[in-house]
Parts: structure tokens; sequence; C-alpha cells
């Protein structure tokens, strides 16, 4: 008792009361204090953790849950702090126990607090969205307590805030893991179909491209044919005009010809109608002559082959009047050579 020294550390807040009002507060002070006038409350600077368990928060289809959590919080205002709860210090011991009482009071608020939230928002969920809600839980949670009354009266601030889980009870568990299984093997079921339509489908565009295919090769196909027609049609018709030219040329030139033919008769007609008026013009002139001065004429411009000719035909002309007539080689040669 007496007067003291004391020293604190940095994450102490330390708040010396003097006849019931603060004469000094701050961090990490040190001082001289007389134990019989004054006193100290030290209030810790550094962050708490808690932890929560629920196990009979319900949900909106009346099954039980149970959460599990971790809360990390800080007092920023050490004043209402102080108010709210025992700091008082006398020495390290003592407030060992002191300091332990005032966090769980804390944690108390704090994990109360946290619950009716966390049953306000369950309620508000079936069972499986509850137990895939954890982070939505947490900041959820985070949010509804961080502005609320009751942690600003504290002087506390949430650092933050875990959801661990949120699981169903054993029989619920089971009975979810049948449906979920059920509902994975309809899935796997549904897959596996929809494969099955899938790779029909495909076969059906496949199928349906290649009759496509195999129509427009037809189409292209007798297109091509008709063109192919249409100019053998053309070519026919050309053809058949040319033919048609070839042929009047012929007809015009066959024509042109008979025309010809008809000149050259006629002509040839004229010529033998003047021969034989020619050689009428000379009988006639011949007429009145003599035989035998005609054949003197006659005789007169022909060589002696010609004459020993003329003569042997006059010989063969009496033939019934010469008894015998030897001509022998040599004379004929020399007749004939004369």
């Amino acid at each position: 008792m007496g007067i003291q020294y004391r020293k604190f550390d940095p994450t102490e807040y330390v708040m010396k009361v003097k006849k019931g009002k603060v004469v000094q507060q701050g961090l990490g002070l040190s001082f001289f204090c007389n134990t019989m006038t004054e006193s100290m409350m030290v209030i810790p600077a550094t962050a708490f953790d808690t932890s929560f368990a629920f196990n009979d928060i319900m949900t909106a289809d009346f099954q039980c849950v149970s959460v599990q959590g971790d809360i990390s919080y800080v007092i920023t205002d050490y004043e209402k702090a102080a108010q709210m709860v025992d700091f008082s210090y006398k020495d390290k011991k003592e407030y060992a126990l002191v300091l332990a009482e005032a966090r769980q009071k804390m944690a108390k608020r704090i994990i109360n607090l946290a619950k009716v939230h966390v049953a306000k928002l369950v309620s508000g969920k079936s069972v499986r969205e509850a137990i895939v809600s954890a982070d939505e839980l947490a900041g959820t949670l985070k949010a509804g307590m961080k502005n609320d009354r009751t942690i600003q009266t504290f002087g506390l601030e949430l650092i933050s805030v875990s959801i661990l889980g949120v699981l169903a009870q054993a029989d619920t568990r089971k009975a979810l893991e049948a449906a979920t299984r059920e509902e994975i093997l309809k899935q796997q079921d549904d897959a596996i179909y929809k494969r099955r339509n899938a790779a029909i489908e495909q076969e059906r565009i496949v199928r349906e491209n290649e009759l496509n295919t195999e129509i427009k090769v037809a189409e292209k196909t007798k297109e091509k044919r008709e063109k192919e027609m249409e100019m053998k049609r053309l070519v026919q018709v050309k053809q058949a005009e040319l033919d048609a030219r070839k042929l009047a040329d012929d007809i015009r030139l066959e024509e042109e010809n008979c025309k010809l033919v008809d000149l050259q008769t006629e002509n040839e007609k004229k010529k033998s109608d003047a021969k034989a008026y020619d050689s009428e013009a000379i009988l006639k002139t011949f007429a009145n002559v003599d035989k035998d001065v005609v054949k003197a004429l006659v005789t007169s411009g022909m060589d002696s082959r010609a004459l020993i000719a003329r003569a042997f035909v006059e010989i063969g002309d009496k033939a019934d009047k010469i008894g015998v007539l030897n001509v022998s080689p040599d004379l004929l040669e020399s007749l004939t050579n004369a």
C-alpha cells in the first residue's frame, strides 16, 4: 500500500482515476500512484477471438441445423468499454481474473447477438440452402452486427466473422445424401440421354447435310445435262441451218448446172444442125457429079498406103469375079513400106 510505481505494456490502455475522475489515460503509461486515493483501469488494446456453435437453429422447412463460427473484435472506445465492463487493476494476479471475466462477458453479449442474427437469416432458407450458405451467412452476419447498437454500446468493433460450417442433423444428412445421390444419378442419366440425343441430332444433321448435298449435286447434274442438251440442240439447229444453206447452195448450183447443160445441149444442137446443114449443102453440090470424078478427087489426096488399102477393099468387093489371087508376104511388105 502507499506510493507505488506502475509500468504497463504498449498494448494496454491505462486509465488513472482519482475521486471518480480520470486524471491520466493512454497506451503503455508508466507513473507513480497512491493506492490509497487512486485506482486504475487497464483495457487491452489487442483483438479478441470468440467461437460459437449454435445447434438448434431452425430452417424454413423446420429442420434443425448447427452453425459454427468465429468472431474477431477489438475495443475501440475505451471509455464506453470501461463503463460497461470491469477492467479494474490492482495487481497482475487479480487482474488476470478480472480480464477473463470481462472477456467472457463481452463474448457472451457478442455470441447472443450473433445467434439472433444467424437464427433470423437461417429461418428464411431451406435446409439445402442453409448448408451451402456459409459465405453468404458470414457476410450478412458481419454487416448486421457491425451496425448493432449493442456492439457500439460496448465500444467494440468487429474485425471479421467466419462461418466454419452449417451442418444438418444426422438423419437429415442421410436423407439429403440419398436425395442428392438420386439427383446425381438422375443428372447422370440425363447427361447420358442428352449425349445420345446430341449424337442422334448430330447424325441427323450430318445425314440431312448429305441429302442436301446429294440434292444439290443432282440439281447441278440436271442443270449440266440440260445445258448439254441445250448446247446439242443449238448445235443441231446451227448444223441444220448450215445443211439447209448447203442444200440451197447445191440446189442453186444444180440449177445453174442444169441451165449450163441446157445451154450446152442447145449449143451442141446448133452445132450439129450447122454441120448437118454443111453436109447437106456438100451432098447437094456433089449430087449431080459423076462418081468416078468423086473417087478420083477422093483418091487424089490419099497416100500410097491408103490407096493400097482402097485397092484391097475393091478386090474384096469383086472377089466373086476373081479366081485365085496370091499375095506373098514380101509383096505385102514392099507395098506397105512404099
